[in-house]
């Protein structure tokens, strides 16, 4: 599970949005910091258009429940905390994929 989430890391880095497409299942949610729900396809279709900036993400936990974990973890942005994150995950056919996320600010 840790390998997919430093994937998902690694694509918001490279602004890659074919690794974020692999490390996201087909029905990935993301609950947004004000409350708004986004699909797979809108972090995707976007990621090419996010302005060059230095990130860095803090992961502050992990934990793995059978077929299912969670990571929860802090992002900054050029240095600054921006946003605090819940990651959901769940092991199909053998493959780690995010199934959702909870973004607070």
């Amino acid at each position: 599970m840790l390998a997919a989430d430093d994937a998902w890391n690694a694509a918001y880095h490279r602004r890659d949005p074919a690794l974020m497409a692999r490390v996201l299942a087909d029905d990935w949610v993301g609950f947004a910091p004000d409350g708004r729900m986004v699909a797979k396809s809108d972090v995707i279709a976007s990621m090419p258009h996010n302005p060059p900036v230095a990130l860095a993400f803090e992961r502050h936990a992990s934990r793995v429940y059978g077929e299912a974990g969670v990571t929860r973890g802090t992002l900054y942005v050029n240095g600054e905390r921006f946003q605090s994150f819940t990651r959901l995950y769940a092991r199909r056919g053998g493959v780690w994929q995010g199934v959702a996320v909870q973004v607070v600010p």
